[in-house]
């Protein structure tokens, strides 16, 4: 056991252990803080970021609201770069009570919190989303506050001033002596996975809500009423004030901008255990049901995640005992209070007096230790900048623009010109703020990234930077073991395990606001890592996901208009509607046969977002734990047991048909795709992961993992969607002999952004390829083959593999990742192309939002425009709109799900607490992507006249790796006149 010896032990990595820390550095003391996790993995990282002024107690606990607003002018001059100043409002809407605001206003007055009245015109002017019943508006000093960085800034003076901090440190048991006083703690190390005893002089238990579980340790009786607050998050600000509901504070009546997002909270129910809760649909029903009465609307707004905090709310139960206190937080004092030496207790309290709070903890310190050091945490500002540096200012006396704002990390990139530095867009982090937090020693997994830098905090909830940033841990390890460095850390480096950890973690605040545009979203996320990039899953259990929401199906499409074009022939056209691959393959196919052909599509489809190959059947069931070996095989047994699927409606003569077409397509456009249904291919991922395939292009077929000849994989500096060391390090795990190494090459230094498209049009140039080619060849060693991201040109790929492998004298080939995906664009454009050739018509950035139907026919769709809705008529169509993925189907918060143009049922599960499993990873899937639309043996659907294909077909084919095939097939199929065989 290791053990270490320190004057003073802090316990708990929140906001007041930090701030203890730093207040015991500051007075000379040396002090340790343990947290069994990262800093602010508790409470502080889970509450609304706001910075009280004191207005919200100061009817119901006057004492608390002073306390608030002295330390919030406090904490604005020592943090004003961890504060944006956003002021707040509070204001009486129609259900609100105005006998409250004189109570209010009096109750300001007397704690010195200045209020003043704000018109509602000029209210409305700076909020134009706020209710515009609201009748009063009053302006005071509340802000939002990054309770992430303020901890990381108290942290790192603590360590300027000689403090240390041990994270992943798990206290297990309280030392003690023959005199019963606490004298230490044993620690286990969860990195090393050992244990550590910690001696020392005293023992400040800070740990919030799992105080009690601290005491207990020593047979000490701390009662701690967990009151869970739960809260939500929409995917942009829509206000920048924040805004408080001028009444008694209750459920659901603060919403704080904090960062690109505004939060909404929060609610206040007890639970028996602070590890152990969850968030019922109630709860999220509540916060937008209040949400409304602020901003009309609200409940209707894209809601990016629910959390929930949990506050350490202290009951007394030793009332004859001594102990300081205010009505707002609780010092005890456990030699007086228990008869046990060596510990203090500090809980309760809120982030706005977690300062004060520190003081009055180390003042009692002081006196148990003899001593007598003067408090000075308000006199010296924290750490700017990184926080992962440290640093020591005097205070100044600054200005308001010395506060944080929206802007300011956009205007550091453009100041920097790092643009093309960025790994996470939605909150502008950058590939050197990543490498900075690994380097620093501090940051242990993903997860510690996001909470240091809002790593994946954006709307995409870490669809693109998991995988980047993943790509930088695996390359900074491996280059830190080649170069012999010490890892006094022992960091965990599985990096594969990191990745699928983080994707979890997002999961879990996704699961209770999965609808609309965040339930599209996370599909998405699901195609890319479950799909393209091949990572599954490990040790899934089947849990009831705790969430219940009955469903409730109501029409969406909007108002009805007059029908333009009465007595117009038009029995003779198609119209598709989307512009994925199931849509252009009808379109192709229909225009092909000289039929008059119409598609319209809101946007391109999973063509864009897709591993560009065609996989026909990949696992078999879904989830199955081998890949399929040959479709041929699979789609016959697949067949026999799911009668209503695509393939059993197709059949596999006509998929063959389909298929072969779409390869001789395809092989006239100078890009063959080889492959056939007798057996899959095996090709690498970006995360070097196996991947089953039916047809590959030719620039992909050398990398078959079915072949055991050594290779090297090579990235682009600068091109942040592949990692070579990453897809290396795996593929070695399935004993396949791979090098990895990034090159630089001059050509690219005018392309600040170095993205796929930006790649892909570079290397259709013959320079460039002689220069990839120059800069990779002193690598070769004994490599056989070469892989690269799939990004070696969008005109003519085969050329530049050809050219490469000439120039090598080695095979080369692709490895899809992140969307764009160039591959894909390849196959769009060569469909794209045949159906203009063959006469079709495409329209992009036509959104489909409703039908005509007439005796169980349509008659026309409408289209949204600019001016008004118009109409397109005609006498056959073919729904191809990508089903949840695409915007085919839409959903709500009450259950509610259909799809959207022609309102056709869906063949899905009616109550939300049955659409997803708790493992974002898991094995079968989420039982809401297998929803579809019922088609007969020809595509039809309940509607005589209109067919489906691809996504709007019930089935997980993401999941089942039949992504193109269903597509092709169903497209090829749905509406040809010829009966399945």
């Amino acid at each position: 056991m290791r053990k270490h010896q320190t004057e003073i032990l802090v316990i708990g990595g929140g906001a007041t252990g930090t701030g203890i820390l730093r207040d015991l550095a500051m007075r000379g003391f040396h002090a340790t803080l343990v947290e069994r996790r990262d800093l602010t993995d508790g409470t502080t990282g889970r509450f609304h970021g706001l910075l009280h002024s004191g207005a919200r107690y100061v009817v119901k606990d006057p004492e608390a609201a002073r306390e608030c607003i002295d330390e919030n002018r406090i904490l604005r001059r020592i943090m004003p770069h961890c504060i944006e100043d956003t002021g707040g409002f509070f204001v009486l809407t129609p259900t609100d009570d105005p006998t409250y605001i004189p109570r209010f206003l009096e109750g300001c007055h007397k704690a010195d919190i200045p209020a003043e009245e704000v018109p509602i015109r000029q209210m409305l002017a700076r909020e134009p989303r706020l209710n515009p019943e609201i009748s009063h508006c009053l302006r005071v000093p509340d802000a939002a506050v990054d309770g992430f960085a303020a901890a990381r800034a108290n942290a790192a003076a603590a360590r300027e001033y000689g403090a240390h901090t041990l994270t992943y440190h798990e206290v297990t048991e309280l030392v003690t002596n023959r005199q019963s006083a606490i004298t230490g703690v044993i620690c286990r190390d969860l990195l090393h996975d050992e244990l550590v005893q910690i001696n020392t002089d005293l023992i400040i238990n800070a740990a919030g809500a799992w105080a009690g579980k601290i005491g207990a340790l020593a047979g000490l009786e701390i009662t701690i009423r967990p009151g869970k607050g739960t809260l939500i998050a929409l995917a942009h600000r829509v206000v920048h004030t924040v805004i408080n509901r001028l009444k008694m504070p209750g459920d659901g009546d603060i919403l704080v901008p904090a960062h690109t997002v505004a939060v909404m909270g929060t609610t206040d129910i007890q639970v028996p255990d602070p590890d152990q809760f969850g968030i019922n649909p109630q709860e999220v029903e509540l916060l937008l049901n209040e949400g409304e009465k602020i901003i009309p609307g609200f409940s209707q707004l894209r809601v990016l995640r629910a959390w929930a905090g949990v506050r350490p709310l202290y009951q007394e139960t030793r009332a004859e005992h001594s102990r300081d206190i205010t009505r707002s937080f609780v010092l005890l004092d456990h030699e007086a209070r228990d008869g046990v030496p060596g510990m203090l207790t500090i809980t309760g309290g809120k982030w706005t007096t977690y300062r004060k709070m520190a003081e009055i903890t180390v003042d009692k310190a002081c006196q148990k230790l003899g001593t007598v050091r003067e408090c000075r945490t308000h006199l010296e500002m924290l750490p700017e900048g990184s926080v992962w540096v440290t640093g020591r200012q005097s205070l100044p006396s600054l200005p308001d623009s010395h506060h944080s704002a929206l802007g300011h990390r956009l205007a550091r990139i453009e100041r920097e010109q790092a643009q093309g530095d960025l790994i996470c867009e939605c909150e502008l982090v950058t590939r050197n703020e990543i490498v900075a937090a690994i380097q620093s020693g501090t940051s242990h997994n993903l997860g510690d990234l996001r909470r240091g830098l809002r790593l994946g905090m954006g709307p995409c909830q870490g669809g693109f930077c998991t995988l980047r940033a993943a790509g930088i841990w695996e390359q900074i390890t491996t280059e830190n073991a080649l170069e012999g460095h010490s890892d006094d850390q022992k960091t965990d480096h599985n990096t594969s395990q990191h990745l699928r950890a983080f994707l979890q973690e997002r999961w879990k605040g996704l699961l209770p606001i999965l609808w609309g545009d965040q339930l599209r979203q996370e599909r998405l996320n699901e195609l890319i890592y479950t799909n393209v990039l091949g990572v599954r899953g490990e040790g899934h259990e089947e849990q009831d996901t705790g969430y219940s929401v009955q469903g409730t199906a109501y029409d969406l499409r909007g108002a009805k208009y007059d029908v333009p074009g009465a007595g117009y022939d038009v029995q003779g056209t198609n119209i598709i509607i989307g512009g994925g691959l199931a849509g252009l393959t009808a379109a192709w196919r229909l225009a092909a046969q000289g039929k008059r052909v119409k598609l319209l599509a809101k946007g391109w489809g999973a063509t864009h977002w897709a591993s560009g190959c065609v996989d026909v059947l990949g696992y078999a069931p879904i989830g199955a734990p081998a890949p399929v070996e040959s479709p041929r095989a699979a789609l016959e047994d697949l067949i026999r047991k799911q009668p209503e699927h695509p393939y059993a409606r197709v059949g596999i003569a006509r998929l063959e048909i389909a298929l072969q077409a779409f390869q001789a397509l395809c092989a006239e456009a100078g890009y063959p795709l080889h492959g056939s249904l007798e057996r899959n291919w095996m090709l690498p991922t970006a995360v070097g992961a196996p991947r089953p395939t039916c047809l590959a292009p030719e620039t992909f077929t050398a990398g078959d993992l079915r072949v055991p000849s050594p290779m090297l994989l090579v990235g682009i500096v600068g091109y942040h969607d592949f990692s070579p060391h990453l897809a290396a390090s795996n593929l070695r795990g399935q004993d396949i002999p791979v090098e990895a190494v990034n090159v630089d090459l001059p050509g690219l230094a005018a392309h600040q952004r170095r993205d796929a498209m930006t790649l892909a049009r570079f290397f259709d140039k013959a320079e460039n390829i002689e220069a990839l080619a120059a800069a990779i060849r002193p690598h070769l060693g004994g490599a056989e083959r070469v892989g690269l991201p799939a990004v070696l040109g969008l005109d003519d790929p085969l050329w530049a593999v050809r050219e490469l492998e000439s120039r090598l004298g080695r095979r080369v080939f692709e490895i899809p990742g992140l969307p764009p995906s160039v591959p894909g664009l390849r196959l769009h454009r060569i469909l794209l192309a045949s159906i203009r050739a063959a006469g079709g018509r495409v329209v992009i950035g036509m959104e489909v939002i409703g039908a005509e139907i007439e005796e169980n026919r349509a008659t026309g769709v409408w289209v949204k425009s600019a001016a008004r809705p118009s109409f397109h008529a005609a006498g056959r169509f073919i729904l191809a709109t990508g089903g949840f993925l695409g915007s085919g189907f839409q959903t709500d918060h009450t259950g509610y799900a259909q799809e959207v143009v022609f309102n056709l049922p869906l063949d899905a599960p009616p109550n939300r607490e049955d659409w997803f499993h708790p493992k974002f990873l898991h094995p079968q899937g989420h039982p809401i992507f297998r929803a579809g639309v019922r088609v007969d043996t020809d595509f039809r659907t309940a509607l005589e006249n209109v067919y489906a294909a691809g996504g709007a077909l019930p089935g997980d084919f993401i999941r089942e790796y039949s992504l193109e095939g269903t597509a092709l097939a169903s497209g090829f199929w749905a509406g040809a006149g010829e009966r399945a065989k």
